[in-house]
């Protein structure tokens, strides 16, 4: 406090403790002032007073001595000692920029200078430069030319290394042959294209030039393709090569030359398929396994079922080595029933080819396909026949020859799907077919001679001969055969002779009749005629007594009818389907309703069973076996005339009855099938 009011009062010391009580006994008005603002300060004034109070102890060489004494002047003497300082400063930046700015001044000038010398330099190399513009514009055309004849080279042109790979005997061929082949084919199309426009004389020195390398590079595909055909595919294995595949492709454009090839093909595959069945027929497979199929030439159906099997596998593997040779052949080619396969649509891939500028014939890869496959296998047919014909002579039984003839018919169709119509081995298997068949009839035949010159009259008691029951039980074999024979189950028949098994049913059912009436005609005179039968006057007699007969035989027919009737339980039910009144729903009838019907008719499967198993110990009693059969047919046919008028009422939507079929347990056909015996 007393340092700020030493300060205040301009630096003057204190005064003594004596004037200090004066002082205070006698206000001083101006003190009392500043006293009261210094004790009236603000915070702020403070800080601002602590502020100058700070500036002043960073001033060199203030000492408290001086600070009391001349604050002021102190203060103003390093206020000005500072301007000083900022004057010489000032000074030296002023010289500076002085000198920055003449030489600033110097480098305009320089420039300027420059500036001029430029503009006098580009008058001068304008015209060089447009020059150079010039000579850069005729460089990029020439440029772009080059690029364009080079892409003309290279599209119209063969690499030297192209020549050598298509022209050089000493380059094997490989995928590089067929790749530069191909730019060869490219270059003649592309020159087509030439012709048509103004470069047509362009167009006609390329070809001109191409032709020869195009004509060499043929004929040594040629020799290449003509060698493997013949060493390749004379084996019985051939593995398809990819080259030997693109090789045919190359040379469909070359009809003369493929046509060549695929007769060296054909004799080569001819001569190895029949060398394989030669082999399969006596030596057998490697190692002997397979046997050799000639060791079951005593097993008549076997024997030939081997050697079909055989050939049929064969021509599958063969024909689907070809279509692996001939990949742009489709998998099959529908065949029509009523042309030959050169009738048939033509294939997308079958197209006209070209070469040299000309048009060729077209070439089918199909036909080709079936040409190969049917000259491949004509060299089974031989060995095929003869030893199938060593069968059929020597005439097995009846069933087995059937059997074989079947067996064969089965493969004729079955093979016939592989080859083309009029396929030589088609034709082999469809002549043994028919051979078959005749060799068939023909045993049936000399059966029936044998069985109508040892025709033995029956035992007395009607029982079934040997004989009959021999050839009864050689037509169900026969039959069942038939049935499940391909040509049943599959319905397909196309291309082969029609056999009518009608007439194998009359070559044995018609002699076996004929043995049974021969049979029948030798029993004694007593045994089948009454004692008038003898003298011709007795013949009105014997007229009348016959029409007695038939009549009671008919009476005892219906009673027997009557009595089958009500063993079935259909007396009831008849008897209501008679006697309805037409107004009058038969479903509303007592005991005719649907719940009462089903339950009668539940019973009926049981009294058929008995039924068939005989008839009645009172028809039994019959002596005359004739007179027997017809009283029983006769009661039978009218129990199925009784209830096919009940199916009739009952299917009838007048009589109003729910679901029909669950009521009745038998169809009218399924009834007339259980008593076709007496139909």
């Amino acid at each position: 406090m007393t340092e700020l009011e030493s300060t205040t009062n301009g630096g003057l010391p204190e005064p003594p403790a004596t004037s200090q009580l004066s002082i205070s006994n006698k206000p001083n008005k101006l003190l009392a002032t500043k006293l009261n603002k210094v004790l009236g300060s603000s915070v702020s004034d403070d800080a601002r007073i602590k502020a100058a109070l700070t500036a002043l102890s960073d001033i060199p060489g203030l000492d408290e001595t001086d600070l009391r004494r001349n604050l002021r002047g102190t203060i103003e003497k390093k206020e000005i000692e500072a301007n000083k300082k900022f004057l010489e400063g000032f000074s030296r930046v002023v010289g500076q920029l002085e000198t920055l700015e003449s030489q600033v001044k110097g480098m305009g000038i320089s420039c300027q200078e420059m500036k001029g010398k430029l503009d006098k330099a580009s008058e001068q190399t304008a015209e060089m430069i447009e020059q150079a513009h010039n000579l850069q514009d005729r460089s990029s055309a020439c440029d772009t030319r080059l690029t364009i004849v080079d892409k003309f080279l290279e599209k119209f042109t063969l690499s030297e290394q192209e020549i050598s790979t298509l022209c050089s005997s000493a380059v094997p061929i490989d995928n590089e042959f067929f790749i530069a082949l191909d730019h060869l084919k490219q270059i003649h199309s592309d020159c087509r294209v030439l012709l048509m426009t103004h470069n047509q004389q362009a167009g006609l020195q390329i070809m001109e030039s191409m032709a020869l390398h195009q004509e060499t590079a043929y004929e040594k595909l040629y020799r290449w393709t003509q060698y493997e055909s013949r060493a390749s595919f004379g084996r019985d294995s051939i593995d398809v090569s990819t080259l030997m595949t693109k090789a045919l492709h190359a040379l469909r454009h070359r009809p003369v030359l493929f046509q060549t090839i695929l007769d060296d093909l054909a004799v080569a595959r001819r001569e190895a398929v029949g060398r394989a069945f030669i082999n399969a027929l006596t030596r057998g497979g490697p190692g002997g396994t397979p046997r050799p199929i000639e060791l079951q030439a005593h097993d008549s159906l076997r024997y030939i079922g081997d050697m079909l099997a055989w050939i049929h596998q064969a021509c599958a593997s063969e024909k689907e080595m070809l279509e692996s040779l001939f990949q742009n052949a489709p998998n099959a080619r529908k065949r029509e029933n009523s042309g030959d396969s050169s009738d048939s649509s033509k294939s997308g891939s079958d197209k006209e080819v070209e070469g040299d500028g000309s048009h060729h014939s077209i070439i089918h890869i199909n036909d080709a396909i079936d040409e190969l496959l049917d000259y491949a296998m004509e060299g089974t047919c031989r060995p095929l026949k003869s030893r199938m014909e060593q069968v059929l002579v020597l005439q097995p039984g009846a069933i087995t020859s059937y059997r074989v003839a079947n067996l064969i018919q089965f493969y004729s169709v079955t093979v016939g799907k592989l080859l083309r119509k009029n396929a030589g081995l088609a034709k082999v298997l469809h002549d043994i077919t028919d051979m078959a068949y005749k060799y068939f009839f023909k045993t049936l035949n000399a059966q029936a001679d044998r069985l109508l010159q040892s025709a033995d009259p029956p035992t007395r008691e009607l029982t079934i001969s040997p004989v009959v029951r021999e050839m009864t039980l050689q037509l169900k074999e026969i039959v069942s055969s038939y049935d499940s024979s391909y040509l049943i189950v599959s319905g397909e028949s196309e291309g082969l002779p029609t056999f009518n098994f009608g007439e194998t049913l009359d070559a044995i059912v018609d002699p076996l009749v004929q043995m049974c009436e021969l049979s029948v005609q030798k029993f004694p005179t007593v045994e089948r005629d009454t004692a008038l039968s003898s003298y011709t006057f007795t013949d009105k007699k014997r007229e009348n007594l016959s029409e007695r007969t038939n009549f009671l035989l008919q009476e005892l027919a219906t009673e027997q009818y009557r009595d089958l009737l009500n063993q079935s339980g259909l007396s009831e039910i008849e008897y209501a389907v008679c006697n309805n009144e037409p107004d009058i729903p038969l479903s509303k009838v007592p005991n005719m309703d649907t719940q009462s019907l089903t339950a009668t008719l539940a019973n009926l499967d049981s009294f058929l069973i008995t039924i068939s198993a005989g008839a009645s110990p009172e028809l039994r009693k019959l002596t005359n076996s004739e007179h027997y059969h017809q009283v029983q047919d006769n009661a039978i046919r009218m129990l199925l005339d009784a209830y096919r008028r009940i199916h009739v009422a009952v299917e009838d939507p007048k009589n109003e009855y729910d679901n029909p079929d669950r009521i009745l347990p038998r169809t009218i056909e399924e009834m007339e099938a259980i008593f076709s015996f007496a139909l």
